[in-house]
């Protein structure tokens, strides 16, 4: 296996300050996992230079600063939960539809050998009526086509907490 020298593990660490990562830890942290990857990929008498080049673009999609953003956009927000757009209509669901289904799925589990048949009529008749509204609001939020410009973008991050309730945040 091969063994970076000081000179090339300085050299990584002022690369990665010169891409714009100003966080000490964070620093250390990509000069940590940097180097292990290119000492699993480098043999003896490779170009050190061209494998740190092909490993260190692995780490972001434009820039290394892309990295640096996104530390402190999670450490600002660390008593909030994080949904993609996927996740937080399933909870939306959950939360808004999932009452009435639990609740006719209950009334089956309690009365499947009654011999009234005409209670889930009332029972399904209102969890339909009361639960389509919500859904139909879901379901317009969610499908919405990006070129309308949606509420909620397809690649976007939403953040539940106390302040702010709920905050979108689109990536483009």
């Amino acid at each position: 296996m091969y063994c970076l020298t000081d000179q090339e593990v300085d050299f990584i660490l002022q690369d990665i300050i010169d891409r714009g990562i100003i966080t000490e830890d964070l620093q250390y942290n990509l000069l940590d996992h940097i180097c292990i990857l290119i000492e699993q990929k480098l043999e003896q008498g490779a170009d050190f230079k061209e494998c740190y080049f092909s490993v260190i673009k692995t780490f972001y999609r434009f820039e290394l600063s892309e990295i640096e953003e996104e530390t402190r956009f999670l450490s600002s927000y660390k008593h909030h939960l994080v949904f993609n757009k996927k996740q937080f209509f399933s909870l939306v669901f959950a939360i808004f539809i999932g009452p009435f289904i639990l609740y006719n799925i209950l009334w089956i589990d309690l009365n499947w050998q009654s011999e009234r048949w005409d209670i889930p009529r009332e029972v399904w008749g209102a969890s339909i009526a009361y639960a389509l509204w919500p859904a139909l609001i879901i379901m317009v939020v969610f499908l919405t086509p990006e070129k309308l410009e949606p509420l909620i973008p397809k690649q976007s991050t939403i953040i539940v907490g106390i302040k702010p309730f709920i905050k979108i945040i689109p990536h483009f």
